[in-house]
């Protein structure tokens, strides 16, 4: 208790880094030291820290930052910037082999064996590429991850279904980055990676968060979409999801207070050990054996290994999703059955101007709140205005959302509480050409309907391609749950199935709730692309 009080009291400000430039055209590939200070000694590792999806050196740096206190602390640091610093995010093929060849430039640079790395976010992915694909292992003797994706995140499934992708385009955040954290690109990822020896040349520590920044917030309307506990953005399955891997612990806070020092730092420091290897040469060669696979950021996936299907358990689906464009004014509805206790509807744009209102069914107006500002601007929808709607027990019937605007698009969440659970379970996350896929969900109330608007949108960063099932699709079972067999396309690639699942319960009322299932298509060599 002492030391985690003491910690902003003690702290002092620590001299801007230095700028080691390698990139005359930009800032990919550039990186920083900080100021060594007067405590410093050879029996603390440096400390090497990458940051995130969209994020710079900068995540590091100021106010409550791990930079200030590992300098209080008498730690020698380093910084990195990747791809992501001058725009579209890369995904660990693009980043890994630049933070490989920075890596080298640190242990150089300060004359040691290894480093010991603070990773948060995608930057422990971008890392774990950069040891076992570049051939960065020799350098680093610790590693610990600040909720990383393992499994990836359902924010970037959701990021290419059929309601957002219109937003995501306009907002440029289908990008290779956001591309690679869909679960089943990482669930390919994962069982390529996980049984290769460079894994266990590092002690890979893990950690997640449990919170939020508030009612209304961004992580607190995630919660719906990210399955069991989270942090708004990743869920602690996912951070949790190394099998080797060391978990380290989990914190009520979110995604982005992960990264703060003020209440991490206290949890990492303890685990940071001092490398005792012989320095490795500064121009060691990339080890002859990588997969060419994976040197072209393809995925050469064991089909069958239990990695590829745990994310797909267990998905919450007590949400009505709507998307598409805006230009003029329109209206999109859902039925609210009875005995829901709140509705909570967060609606993203790209635009402040696009006006929106909530009709309820006897024509009452909700007008929209502005959400609280995002604490993670560089999150997957960290650049959407975001407004919020709640309604505590809300009339049944058919309920209207209005929206005025030019050349923008929209996404509505609307997220269901007390209510009957629903939940969404599939079989496989990467699957063959033409493979059979069981989904289901369980509503855990009787109600009979069908599945209504199913979409299928192949992922690809920039231009999502949306193909229209013409599929005759069951109907739901009265025992409330929905068992739809899907063929697997023909086309190897990263999938997205949305639809509603609709309904008439005991009362005669309408109930829909939506459901998106991503999954991967692998090709004939069972390479994930």
């Amino acid at each position: 208790m002492g030391a985690a009080l003491a910690f902003p009291q003690a702290i002092h400000a620590a001299p801007a880094p230095l700028l080691h430039k390698e990139n005359a055209a930009g800032q990919s590939g550039n990186w920083y030291t900080g100021a060594v200070p007067s405590q410093a000694s050879s029996d603390k590792p440096v400390l090497l820290f990458v940051q995130g999806l969209h994020s710079t050196y900068e995540r590091w740096i100021g106010t409550d930052s791990y930079y200030d206190a590992a300098y209080n602390a008498g730690y020698r640091t380093a910084f990195v910037q990747l791809p992501d610093a001058d725009g579209p995010g890369g995904d660990m093929w693009k980043n890994g082999p630049i933070l490989a060849s920075l890596i080298r430039k640190v242990a150089a640079y300060y004359n040691v064996p290894k480093l010991n790395i603070i990773a948060h976010s995608k930057g422990g992915i971008d890392t774990q590429a950069a040891l076992v694909y570049y051939g960065a292992s020799p350098y680093v003797n610790v590693v610990h991850q600040l909720s990383t994706p393992n499994r990836g995140s359902e924010l970037a499934d959701m990021a290419y279904s059929n309601w957002t992708s219109w937003l995501g385009a306009i907002m440029g955040q289908q990008d290779d980055a956001v591309y690679s954290l869909q679960t089943s690109y990482m669930a390919g990822f994962r069982a390529q990676t996980d049984v290769k020896p460079e894994v266990n040349a590092t002690k890979t520590y893990m950690s997640g968060g449990e919170g939020d920044d508030g009612i209304f917030t961004s992580y607190w309307f995630a919660h719906a979409v990210l399955p069991g506990e989270d942090d708004g953005a990743v869920s602690v399955y996912s951070a949790m999801g190394l099998p080797y891997g060391i978990q380290s612990f989990t914190k009520n806070i979110s995604h982005s207070a992960m990264a703060r020092a003020s209440q991490t730092w206290s949890l990492v420091q303890p685990k940071l050990k001092l490398a005792t290897a012989a320095l490795a040469p500064s121009g060691a060669a990339m080890p002859s054996g990588q997969p060419e696979a994976a040197a072209s950021g393809q995925l050469q996936a064991t089909l069958g290994s239990p990695s590829l299907a745990a994310n797909a358990e267990g998905q919450d689906a007590d949400l009505i999703l709507r998307g598409g464009p805006v230009d003029g004014s329109s209206a999109v509805s859902f039925p609210l059955e009875s005995g829901i206790g709140s509705v909570a509807l967060e609606v993203m744009t790209s635009r402040e101007d696009t006006s929106l209102t909530l009709v309820s069914p006897s024509g009452q107006v909700y007008p929209s709140v502005a959400a609280p500002a995002d604490s993670d601007p560089d999150g997957i929808f960290g650049k959407a205005v975001r407004r919020a709607f709640q309604v505590m027990r809300p009339e049944a019937g058919e309920w209207s959302l209005k929206l005025d605007g030019k050349n923008d698009a929209f996404f509505a969440m609307a997220q269901i509480e007390g209510s009957a659970p629903a939940k969404l379970k599939a079989s496989r996350k990467v699957v063959r050409k033409g493979e059979a896929v069981q989904l289901s969900v369980d509503f855990g109330k009787p109600i009979k309907g069908s599945v209504k608007r199913p979409k299928l949108t192949k992922s690809v960063p920039g231009r999502p391609a949306s193909f229209s099932s013409t599929r005759q699709l069951p109907d739901l079972a009265v025992d409330g749950s929905l068992n739809m067999p899907l063929t697997a396309p023909a086309e190897p690639g990263i999938y997205n199935i949305s639809f509603d699942v609709e309904g008439v319960n005991d009362k005669g009322e309408r109930i829909v709730r939506s459901v998106n299932y991503n999954f991967a298509v692998a090709d004939d060599q069972g390479i994930v692309k």
